[in-house]
């Protein structure tokens, strides 16, 4: 007989990618963990993961399949479980991705908004660039990701919820600065500070590109906020898609920025969710609270 443990130990290995996080997260020892996967592909008669030692574990397509009904029946056991007196409230639990360049800009107030309004809903987070969101919404390792809808590897369904623009980040004191647009040109005659994540740096120098133009990279590093700081400095330039609404740096200093007077296509900010699953009523809710804040959000200066 299968039990509600054993599949909320499948879910955990599924989101988490292996049986050890999976273990750390339940609070099981590990071959525990792996004891109870395998009874639980007995008793389903198919595998649920192919094995591979070096890269862990990868779902099956049967395994992806089981495991939209696993968070399903999840969902509807906590809902069973509620008091009788507690009245009606969605309970359930959510892995989130994000786009890490996305997550101090929106994680917060989102994680602030859903605590606020889905009080009995849990929220896990996975942060990681482009290329391994994409990877985490094809396996099943995050129901729904705030990303940008670029290098995803299979298509995933998407709800815009905001176009951003290319704009140029300056120091305050560069002549550059003064002013009101900044073209590609100008851009890449000064020291270029680039992020360097997969298909970001790609993304951000694909503008300079299309003009012929070779930039010179001063630096180089894997944080939008290390970015806005070191050009805060006078360290640099930086072309950016991605736009805080405060143009302060972490250690108190300000950077201005320019939009880019060459005509640049917009890049979409999106929520995905995977073609492979059916969101359950927790994701559902989650999807509109995150449209809903994006709808509220204040224009960026």
């Amino acid at each position: 007989m299968i039990t509600l443990h054993q599949l909320k130990v499948f879910v955990a290995v599924a989101e988490s990618g292996g049986t050890a996080a999976a273990a750390r997260q339940l609070h099981l020892s590990q071959p525990s963990v792996s004891l109870i996967v395998r009874n639980l592909e007995a008793e389903l008669g198919a595998e649920l993961f192919i094995r591979n030692p070096p890269r862990g574990l990868a779902i099956t397509p049967f395994g992806r399949g089981k495991l939209e009904e696993a968070r399903a029946l999840l969902s509807r056991a906590e809902m069973f479980a509620e008091p009788q007196d507690a009245g009606p409230q969605l309970r359930g639990q959510i892995t989130i991705g994000y786009f890490s360049s996305l997550g101090p800009p929106y994680v917060p107030g989102l994680l602030r908004r859903l605590r606020e309004t889905l009080p009995g809903v849990e929220v896990q987070l996975r942060e990681g660039d482009l290329g391994s969101i994409s990877r985490m919404l094809d396996t099943g390792q995050v129901e729904l990701a705030l990303t940008y809808d670029l290098g995803m590897t299979e298509r995933p369904r998407v709800q815009l919820l905001k176009e951003c623009r290319f704009y140029a980040a300056l120091p305050p004191t560069h002549p550059l600065a003064r002013q009101q647009a900044v073209s590609l040109e100008d851009l890449a005659g000064e020291a270029l500070i680039q992020i360097d994540l997969p298909h970001s740096r790609e993304f951000l120098m694909s503008p300079f590109w299309q003009y012929q133009l070779e930039p010179r990279i001063a630096y180089r590093t894997t944080s939008l906020e290390m970015v806005r700081g070191m050009v805060a400095q006078g360290l640099g330039v930086a072309l950016l898609i991605t736009r805080p609404l405060s143009d302060q740096t972490q250690d108190g200093a300000r950077l201005v920025c320019r939009p880019i007077a060459n005509p640049l296509p917009s890049q979409r900010l999106v929520l995905a969710h995977s073609h492979h699953f059916s969101p359950t009523p927790v994701a559902e809710a989650v999807m509109a609270e995150v449209k809903r804040m994006f709808t509220e959000e204040p224009a960026t200066p």
